[in-house]
């Protein structure tokens, strides 16, 4: 069954390159580089012609759109209990932050870094950045709400990909210069996901050339 992941370093594919890492899975990497144009590339809108990551190919069929994407990873590799399917009402909760990070956060730091998504009225730019900034501290705030608790996990003590999806919106904080120190169960939570071995690699292997194949 070949498996290929196309994903970019710092971007929303860190789960789906986690979740293969941490199912141990034999797949193989495209990476692409966002900042070199890549994914307006025609050899990649041949593969996904929203040109967006990341994208999973499993037996030549493409599968696009992260909660998609990860919901895919989890079922090829159920022993590796990635989402809580046993669960009816724990997947639920997965699921909500799942689609929340896809349709919710991640629109929000769009708004301020990729205003031209949503008009092309340049005009408006500015306060679409204003309004994505105010939602992206508003979800940090959910967040450390969230992990305040004391859990160890965003689903309680069973990890699964919504964790390393948090990490991705730690990670951009930076970009929006938010000093995440401000919100130590929410800081404290990403150090626990990256000591995770499987997303070491991950976090290397986004940036490693010897193992991943140019777009």
């Amino acid at each position: 069954m070949p498996i290929v992941l196309y994903y970019a370093a710092g971007s929303c594919s860190l789960p789906a390159l986690a979740g293969l890492e941490e199912a141990g899975a034999d797949y193989a990497g495209v990476r692409l580089v966002l900042a070199d144009g890549h994914q307006r590339r025609p050899e990649y809108l041949a593969v996904n012609p929203r040109g967006r990551i990341p994208t999973l190919e499993v037996d030549g069929v493409r599968i696009t759109e992260n909660v998609a994407v990860l919901t895919t990873i989890a079922r090829l590799f159920p022993a590796a209990r990635l989402l809580p399917f046993d669960d009816a009402v724990i997947t639920g909760r997965a699921y909500e932050l799942l689609a929340w990070f896809a349709s919710g956060v991640h629109v929000s730091f769009a708004q301020v870094g990729r205003p031209e998504r949503y008009t092309r009225d340049a005009t408006a730019w500015p306060a679409l950045g204003i309004g994505g900034r105010e939602n992206m501290l508003a979800a940090y705030a959910e967040l450390e709400a969230r992990l305040g608790d004391g859990r160890t996990w965003l689903l309680g003590e069973a990890y699964s990909l919504a964790d390393p999806y948090a990490l991705v919106f730690h990670r951009w904080a930076e970009r929006l210069e938010v000093a995440t120190s401000d919100y130590p169960a929410f800081d404290a939570h990403a150090a626990r996901v990256r000591a995770r071995p499987a997303v070491a690699r991950a976090l290397a292997l986004e940036t490693s050339p010897r193992l991943l194949v140019e777009a």
